[in-house]
């Protein structure tokens, strides 16, 4: 074989000067990455620490709000109830608050301040000093914003104990809505600063309570002019917080702090308050600069010292050409030390192009588990897993081509675990033999973080999708799990009555200790009962069989169980919604990565099963919505159905009157002359109800006793319902004022008792009562058409048979009947319905099969005496039939009322001009200019409505008068059931003789 030529002395040391570059270059970016890839991790773990600490910052400040406040809201209601602050003595004021506030550590002093600006009871001594707080901010504030609620004042000087001090205030105000002083809680600066000795933010941390409006309540550590700043006009309150409740961020703290820092801010959810930790870049990255400076002396020391050896070798190979052999040991033993030196903290190894390791470091020996000499008698694909073992011929092919490559593969420790790496290998060449050197990097925690990261965001897109429940949870469950070695994961929900947990998911707990659980209550079982405020918290029990409440619990014990932490489950308005439980089979407690990620379960399973709760909701509310506009549909159906019957009620009423009053008294024809003006009258009442459920009817309404009502309507009750039945009446005491038609009230006092009584069978009750309560914005959400306020209460309760859902759903729907066959004509409730929708009420109804039936009407408080008169028609001074003389013009477009109204008319005397509609009325007005005196007309016809018709008569006859005739009560002269003032109107239908009345009062 032809020998390869020997290498000159002058080319030799041109690639020794090449080969020591390059890894001169290659050290100094190595360190210069790891050096910025530290930088970036030091300032990223500051970053989730700073985010920690604001969020502990926020929730601790939170939960310290919140108990003041409680305290405060309690005391102002037991001032209120015993009459306001002027009404109670001090010591009793003392005792109240002291007993309010006086162990809560955070709260400095409780005080009650007067509506002149006087302190004039602490909670720190008494008799107290009267200390004159008129011109303290939380104090003005109180006074002109009595109704303002919760205010949060600027810290200041205590004029009670010279300490600093931030004030919580609820203004105190009397039964007239006036201001009537206020009860504060003041904050001790110092509490916080016990939070803020706790913590490790570095000598130049700082940790602040600001308002949402900029002004700082705390800043700890202690800096007077801190309370002077303007946080306004920070990044923070410009940039960050109208974004986001909750951040980090980098930047200087505010305009007097331009320092850099990394600053994390956390809004507390229930009050105008932000909590921000500021951590300074100098106190954690002094450390690295130190390390960089030290590091970057080195390797200038072992770059100058490797130039030096360099310098040495050429000037030892000038002068010893004969000894090139030992010359490129040396060298390689040099190549050999820089690749060492590469990562000390990553692995190193040096493979032939068949794979085989002819060199490794000691950090593969530990990622791997095998000893230097094990590793020597192996070949690569030995070490890798079988899906990367196919790769390695690629990889290998790859760096030999190219001279580096980057890629990924796994390793199998002498364990048997897999170890995901990133290998950086470059190709080399020794004596014509292609070498690889590769650098091998672990990165099982980065893979980790990877998958839990796209786990979560999975769980989260499955959310946004709208997936079920029970699969989210499954989810949620699989991803504590796959976190957490050995943890067994559950999930339980709280029932609809908010006192049991029942079983939602655990896949890896047997069936019978899930059976075990199931039904228990959240504060004897799986949680402990908190003394925060809060009425449960995260439970930790290392060892089970050494716990009270677990040790005896066998399902525990037979599936295995020996430790149980277990974490509440709370919805966006910390009401409880679950818990999130671990259990492993062996006794251990929780490492901090347990505790976080039992809290992101209990944080995704918040989430999880509040969207599902505002789906339900949602639906229910929709089904409600969908009721209450199938029965305004049916009502406006019923109001045009009794428009036209009234229409052909009209004549039939009047035509037999005319014919009855043309009969001799012994005439045999009378009666049937009477049965048709009775069977008549009898429709017009039906006509009526459908009015009354279409809201189509006039009212008179005005204040009155609702009280008053029951008990003069209580004899007709009793004389109506049967004996078998008793009636039990429960007024409130006092008068309860409604704005209402009595008549109306009476209507449905008499529908529900009949109702009633027709639901008992045998002896029964009847309980109605009456009261005063107030509706919350809730209730009114959950009852579409209701507006919240206070109302007067007519309850209405059997002891019947009660009526299933199905009944529920259609009992206001008219004609909609249980009983049988002609025994009701199915418009009692839906009567009842429309009348309490006219008077702008609500009505709910309670009942199940066997249970009985309870409804609750909401109607409208009086607040003041003038009652609105109903139009009364004034005697008539002329006999009736007496003729009068004038002349009428009749518009209706019905043929049969026009007709019967023009003959009616005529007969008494009237001269008559007739239109069927409103352009012909027009056209005989032109003709007649001065020979009308009265205009009656039909209110909605073609073309115009009766309104408008008037209009344009009385433009060219200005002494004209008109009468309003119609079905129903039009919504152009009757707003809320009422009719408008001046309008002269008459319902159809009619009797001849009603009709004759009010037009003679017309013309008069």
């Amino acid at each position: 074989m032809r020998q390869r030529p020997a290498l000159t002395i002058t080319q030799f040391k041109t690639r020794v000067r090449l080969v020591v570059g390059l890894l001169l270059v290659v050290v100094i970016a190595i360190s210069a990455w790891q050096m910025v890839s530290e930088r970036h991790a030091i300032i990223n773990a500051a970053e989730k620490q700073s985010e920690g600490y604001a969020r502990a910052l926020g929730e601790h400040a939170g939960s310290a709000f919140a108990e003041a406040d409680r305290a405060l809201q309690d005391i102002a209601s037991e001032i209120d109830q015993r009459g306001g602050v002027e009404r109670v003595d001090q010591r009793t004021l003392f005792h109240l608050i002291r007993r309010q506030g006086g162990d809560t550590p955070q709260i400095g002093a409780i005080f009650i301040v007067n509506r002149k600006g006087v302190m004039a009871v602490n909670s720190l001594e008494f008799p107290s000093r009267q200390i004159n707080v008129a011109d303290r901010d939380y104090f003005l504030s109180g006074k002109d914003n009595p109704n303002a609620g919760l205010f949060f004042s600027r810290p200041l000087v205590s004029r009670l104990s010279n300490c600093w001090r931030f004030t919580m205030t609820r203004p105190l105000v009397a039964a007239d809505g006036s201001f009537s002083g206020l009860v504060a809680a003041a904050f001790e600066i110092d509490y916080f600063h016990r939070f803020y000795t706790s913590t490790s933010l570095g000598p130049r941390g700082k940790v602040l309570l600001i308002r949402t409006d900029g002004a700082p309540l705390v800043n700890e550590p202690f800096a007077e002019n801190a309370y002077t700043t303007d946080f306004q006009q920070s990044a923070l309150f410009r940039r960050y917080l109208p974004h986001a409740p909750a951040g980090t961020f980098r930047g200087s703290q505010s305009p007097l702090d331009t320092t850099p820092r990394i600053i994390s801010y956390y809004r507390i959810s229930r009050f105008p308050v932000v909590a921000v930790v500021s951590l300074h870049q100098g106190d954690f990255l002094d450390s690295w600069r130190q390390k960089a400076v030290f590091q970057a002396t080195i390797l200038a020391g072992l770059s100058l010292t490797i130039l030096l050896l360099m310098h040495l070798l050429m000037n030892y190979l000038d002068r010893l050409q004969g000894t090139q052999n030992s010359l490129r040991e040396e060298q390689e033993q040099v190549r050999l030390k820089a690749a060492q030196i590469d990562a000390a903290n990553d692995a190193i190894l040096l493979t032939d192009s068949e794979g085989h390791l002819l060199h490794v470091n000691t950090t593969l020996c530990h990622m791997t588990g095998f000893t230097q000499d094990e590793l020597l008698r192996k070949n690569l694909r030995d070490l890798q897993t079988p899906e990367f073992m196919t790769c390695t011929d690629v990889h290998t092919a790859t760096t030999l081509e190219r001279g580096e490559a980057i890629f990924e593969s796994a390793y199998l420790a002498k364990g048997g675990e897999v170890l995901p790496v990133e290998i950086h290998a470059r190709a080399m060449t020794d004596d014509g033999k292609d070498l690889i050197l590769s650098i091998v990097r672990d990165i099982s925690e980065r893979k980790r973080n990877e998958l839990r990261e796209h786990t979560r965001l999975r769980i989260l897109e499955e959310m946004a999708t709208g997936a079920g429940l029970a699969d989210l949870l499954l989810h949620i469950v699989g991803f504590v799990e796959q976190e957490c070695r050995g943890a067994l994961c559950s999930i339980l929900l709280l029932d609809e009555d908010e006192q049991h947990l029942r079983r939602g998911v655990a896949p890896s707990l047997p069936d019978f200790y899930n059976q075990a659980v199931d039904g228990q209550r959240p504060g004897q079982w799986l949680l402990s009962s908190g003394a925060d405020g809060r009425r449960y918290r995260r439970m930790i029990v290392d060892d089970l069989a050494a716990h009270p409440s677990w040790r005896d619990f066998i399902p525990a014990r037979e599936a295995g169980l020996r430790a149980c932490w277990a974490e509440p489950v709370f919805s966006s308005e910390d009401e409880l919604l679950g818990t999130v439980a671990m259990y492993y089979r062996e006794p251990r407690a929780p490492d901090q990565f347990e505790i976080q990620m039992i809290e992101t379960a209990a944080h995704l399973a918040s989430i999880a099963i509040g969207r599902f709760k505002i789906e339900e909701r949602r639906n229910h509310l929709e089904v409600q919505l969908h009721h209450v506009q199938k029965i305004e549909a049916i009502g406006q159906l019923a109001g045009g159905i009794a428009h036209d019957f009234n229409n052909l009620l009209t004549p039939i009423l009047v035509y037999a009157e005319m014919m009855q009053n043309k009969l001799a008294k012994d005439d045999p024809q009378r009666s049937k002359t009477q049965g048709i003006i009775s069977a008549a009258c009898k429709a017009r009442d039906l006509t009526q109800q459908l009015l009354s459920f279409g809201r189509k009817q006039m009212l008179t309404i005005q204040p009155v006793d609702l009280n008053g009502i029951v008990r003069m309507f209580q004899d007709i009750l009793r004389r109506t319902i049967r004996e078998s039945v008793s009636i039990d009446i429960r007024l409130a005491p006092g008068k309860v004022v409604i704005l209402a038609d009595r008549g109306q009230i009476e209507q449905v006092l008499l529908n529900l008792a009949v109702n009633a009584q027709d639901a008992i069978t045998g002896n029964g009750t009847i309980i109605v009562e009456t009261g005063h309560v107030v509706l919350d914005n809730e209730y009114a959400r959950l009852h579409p058409g209701m507006r919240p306020g206070p109302y007067a209460l007519l309850a209405f309760s059997d002891n019947g048979c009660g009526m299933d859902d199905e009944t529920l759903v259609h009992i206001f729907e008219p004609f909609f009947t249980t009983k049988q066959v002609g025994h009701g004509t199915g418009l009692g409730l839906a009567t009842v319905y429309g009348i309490i929708k006219q008077h702008e009420g609500y009505i709910t109804v309670r009942s199940g099969s066997g249970e009985g039936t309870t409804f609750c009407l909401y109607l409208p408080l009086g607040h003041h005496e003038t009652a609105i008169k109903e139009l009364e028609p004034v005697a008539p001074t002329v006999a009736p039939g007496t003729p009068r003389g004038g002349s009428i013009m009749v518009v209706e477009d019905n043929d049969m009322v026009r007709e019967m109204a023009v003959e009616l008319l005529e007969s008494s005397g009237y001269r008559v001009l007739v239109a069927d509609h409103p352009a012909a009325a027009r056209e005989l007005a032109r003709q007649n200019r001065s020979a009308i005196d009265l205009l009656v007309t039909d209110v909605v016809m073609p073309e115009m409505n009766g309104r408008d018709l008037y209009g344009y008569l009385h433009e060219s006859l200005p002494k004209l008068r008109v009468l309003y005739i119609s079905g129903y009560a039009n919504e152009l002269f009757v707003h809320d059931g009422l009719l408008e003032e001046g309008i002269d109107f008459l319902q159809k239908p009619f009797t001849a003789e009603r009709f004759l009345e009010r037009v003679r009062q017309a013309l008069e």
